[in-house]
């Protein structure tokens, strides 16, 4: 296993021109028009960082809600709360358990939205996927809280 990455030395990321947001220098970058974008260590057991950017179009009857309420309406059995931040965006968090190829993972969710029109929402879509035994070490907590950081602190392009 490598040393783990330097969460001080970052690099920006200006994913499809629209959302903005920093990463550790060190890690790699994958782009993929179907599946977004990917970021990870150069260690086959580091944790993996997944971004999709999705326009969704918003009922009629929720254009006078804020972007927590859009949030609450597209994650209606959630059992986070939804985190409104200062810019206008908000942003929920919720983890799951599952097994890919016999081995038990975590994946984390943060699911980050901008109102950008009357009836029009951008969602990033942010998953950070590890092995489960791995949770308790000090270093993915970190990066659990940068990812965390990184959501709140993401911008998107103004239209």
């Amino acid at each position: 296993m490598n040393k783990p990455s330097d969460l001080n030395n970052k690099k920006r990321i200006n994913y499809r021109g629209v959302l903005r947001f920093d990463i550790p220098k060190e890690w790699i970058e994958e782009y993929d028009d179907k599946d977004g974008a990917t970021f990870y260590e150069d260690d086959p057991l580091s944790g993996t960082l997944r971004v999709k950017l999705i326009s969704i179009s918003v009922p009629e009857n929720l254009d006078s809600v804020n972007t927590s309420g859009i949030l609450d309406n597209l994650i209606p059995n959630k059992v986070s709360k939804t985190i409104e931040l200062p810019n206008g965006n908000a942003y929920n968090m919720f983890y799951e358990h599952g097994v890919e190829i016999e081995i038990d993972i975590t994946i984390f969710y943060w699911l980050l939205v901008q109102k950008v029109e009357r009836n029009k929402t951008r969602l990033a879509n942010f998953s950070y996927t590890v092995i489960s035994e791995k949770l308790n070490n000090k270093h993915i907590q970190k990066e659990i809280e940068f990812i965390t950081s990184q959501v709140e602190t993401a911008t998107f392009k103004a239209l």
